[in-house]
């Protein structure tokens, strides 16, 4: 990878193909890299959302809060990701996001990412599916948290990592890097942190997945797909739909 966008064009070429001229127009749309310490705030929910960040190294989390000193890990973010596909639609941030790593992020204007989701219809769509891909991940989260067991929630979260790290070409063989302390990881699956620690000793116990010194390798993934109950689909790099292809395809009235 040259560009730090380069793994974004990567998820959005292979879902429709695009012209140089638009890998052009997505890099363009990043004013500035700068690499920062884990721990920093890109986004602070509530206050003004005037500037989005492309995850190009490293790994970062959205995050709720909530008055009772309560928190919600939403979802992580890894190379490739955005703060925020659909940005700048509301004035002010509706959830904070935090690095939870050393992390290389470039950042983007209202006017520039404008500029680039209008430059041209291909371009447009690809960015659309992002958004789409995007909401179908926060939707399986919301059927964990509510449906799945304190065992499938773990279970679910490392498969899904793994999904979109091999989208991004971060995962080999099953294995990849798991930069996530027990506090966070159990606010991302909704669990206190003494009932996770259960949970992973089960998790351990298995012949499933290995979970340790900072890295995940899954052994069976048919197997874990089958535990947790989830199509996958939307973890896939599938083409976009064909009655789409068929609108670009047409010339512009």
């Amino acid at each position: 990878m040259t560009h730090p966008a380069d793994r974004l064009f990567h998820r959005l070429q292979a879902v429709l193909d695009l012209p140089p001229e638009d890998r052009r127009t997505l890099e363009g749309a990043f004013i500035r890299c700068e690499t920062v310490p884990a721990g920093t705030v890109l986004v602070r929910e509530a206050e003004p959302n005037r500037i989005g960040f492309l995850i190009a190294s490293g790994w970062a989390m959205r995050e709720r809060h909530l008055r009772d000193g309560s928190r919600q890990v939403i979802n992580f973010l890894v190379p490739g990701d955005l703060s925020e596909p659909g940005a700048f639609v509301t004035d002010d941030a509706d959830h904070t996001v935090t690095t939870l790593t050393e992390a290389k992020v470039c950042r983007f204007t209202h006017r520039d990412w404008f500029m680039a989701m209008t430059a041209t219809r291909p371009l447009s769509a690809a960015l659309w599916w992002l958004s789409a891909h995007e909401e179908a991940v926060v939707k399986e989260h919301l059927v964990s948290i509510g449906r799945r067991s304190s065992r499938n929630r773990l279970l679910y979260l490392l498969w899904e990592l793994w999904r979109r790290l091999r989208m991004a070409g971060l995962a080999e063989n099953g294995s990849f890097t798991f930069p996530v302390g027990r506090e966070v990881l159990a606010d991302a699956t909704g669990l206190t942190p003494r009932h996770l620690g259960r949970v992973l000793a089960e998790v351990r116990g298995s012949d499933i997945l290995t979970l340790e010194r900072g890295r995940v390798h899954i052994h069976d993934p048919a197997r874990l797909l089958t535990e947790i109950d989830c199509r996958d689909v939307y973890l896939q790099i599938t083409p976009i739909a064909e009655s789409l292809r068929e609108v670009l395809r047409q010339p512009r009235p």
